[in-house]
């Protein structure tokens, strides 16, 4: 019988162990050693936390712009060229294993073009809307007039009160040209 037990030392063991962790869990918290609050960050712990804040923020943004800036230049050429075949040279039909057709890069001028034009036709665009809406002005106004006379004196019924009554409300605005 005896030989079907584990261990008759672990079980004292075990029991001993779950003895002492119910008399410690029994200890007064008077007796307990005072545990110190951690502290806040110090003004130079925070001052030290911000500047490597900013400096991890610099050289993000370093690497970042050093990146664009790579990646802009490999893509353009520096010279006014396109990569379109000539149509007047015969070519053989290539080997599509070998063929190796480079990538069309549009060159720093073209791209400066294309910027002007979008940029003249922004501008085109900003002046029609503000012509616009300066001709449309008098029309606001004028309907402001009708609503501000008509909040200050509104109709009457014309089934009540008298019928000769001048409502008339001079609004003058002056509407000063660009």
């Amino acid at each position: 019988m005896i030989t079907s037990v584990p261990s008759l030392g672990k079980l004292v063991f075990v029991a001993f162990l779950l003895a002492a962790s119910a008399i410690s869990a029994d200890v007064d918290s008077a007796q307990k050693p005072l545990a110190r609050a951690p502290r806040g960050l110090g003004f130079f712990h925070k001052v030290t936390h911000l500047g490597s804040l900013l400096y991890q923020q610099y050289n993000d943004t370093t690497y970042t712009l050093k990146n664009v800036y790579d990646l802009l230049s490999n893509e353009f050429t520096d010279t006014f060229t396109t990569t379109t075949p000539n149509p007047r040279t015969t070519t053989t039909t290539p080997d599509p294993t070998t063929s190796t057709t480079p990538k069309y890069r549009i060159s720093r001028a073209e791209l400066g073009r294309i910027l002007n034009r979008n940029y003249r036709g922004l501008q085109k665009l900003f002046r029609l809307e503000w012509n616009e809406a300066w001709n449309q002005t008098k029309y606001n106004i004028d309907g402001y007039k009708r609503e501000l006379k008509n909040s200050a004196f509104p109709p009457r019924n014309r089934t009540a009160g008298p019928v000769g009554a001048n409502l008339t409300v001079q609004v003058d605005v002056k509407v000063k040209s660009p």
